[in-house]
């Protein structure tokens, strides 16, 4: 893929859910555009309910928006797309991995076997795969030992390289990372980013990094999209962002990272502020 075009292209991104017995429709994405380029690093950040994950699933095919157009390395992402074909395809493309590993890893399947299997899909045979499957093995810090192992032996950190490795395993361009490391200990979250930027570094994947957490996207991102009642608010390189946010959901979310002269009753100010402006976009 050239440099020149984007890993992922977004236009207007906009999904609804319905709500039932007479309710009006739940807006979850609201016209939401954005580029990652080929080998970025770009965080969506908010909190629960802000749109973010379903974003992700779109990406991934697993929600389908009602408007709006991706584009992965120039193709347009056909939402009609069906078939076995197209599934393979759009995994080639973009891998997903959640916060819970165990959501994408089969338990009867030993680690090894697991990427076995998805290497096969793809076209490998059986050499082919058990080369590859140790080389991805190694590539996260897994050994032989974990490589034996079912993922309900394996410990969070390791599950939650299981399945980098299981995306990886796809040849995708991006991975999108769903809180991927909101359920994992500081010293292992801090492990876990160290290893998503060297395969970045090493790979050249982008990375879509979903989070609700400014303090860990700061670590991996290097643009940083706000978003707020499914809207983007506020864009930008992660650090600027960081250091003068614009809007005020962007300013209450940064109030809450912890950090020198961190004042918690500035958070609570914040909050009521933006409370009493009906939290406006």
């Amino acid at each position: 893929m050239s440099a020149d075009v984007p890993a992922l292209a977004v236009d207007r991104l906009r999904t609804t859910f319905p709500m039932g017995r007479g309710e009006p429709d739940l807006v979850a994405v609201d016209d939401v555009s954005f580029t990652l380029p080929a080998g970025g690093a770009l965080g969506v950040v908010g909190e629960s309910g802000s749109g973010k994950s379903t974003v992700a699933r779109i990406l991934v095919g697993l929600t389908r928006p009602d408007a709006g157009e991706v584009r992965v390395a120039g193709r347009l992402r056909e939402a009609g797309e069906r078939g076995r074909a197209a599934r393979l395809r759009r995994a080639r493309e973009v891998q997903l991995v959640f916060q819970d590993p165990l959501e994408s890893l089969d338990r009867r399947l030993t680690a090894a076997q697991c990427l076995r299997h998805v290497l096969r899909l793809h076209g490998a045979d059986r050499r082919e795969a058990s080369r590859r499957a140790a080389e991805l093995l190694e590539q996260v810090g897994l050994g032989e030992r974990e490589a034996g192992a079912r993922p309900h032996r394996l410990s969070g950190g390791q599950r939650q390289r299981l399945a980098i490795a299981r995306a990886l395993a796809a040849g995708p361009s991006v991975l999108v990372l769903d809180e991927a490391v909101a359920a994992l200990d500081v010293s292992i979250q801090a492990q876990i980013l160290r290893l998503l930027a060297r395969i970045r570094r090493e790979s050249g994947v982008a990375l879509l990094f979903v989070s609700h957490d400014l303090a860990v996207v700061r670590q991996i991102a290097d643009d940083v999209l706000v978003m707020y009642k499914g809207a983007v608010v506020e864009r930008g390189a992660c650090g600027d962002v960081l250091r003068r946010p614009e809007h005020p959901y962007t300013r209450m979310l940064v109030s809450s990272v912890p950090g020198p002269g961190w004042d918690p009753s500035e958070v609570v100010r914040l909050r009521a502020e933006f409370a009493r402006a009906g939290g406006a976009r």
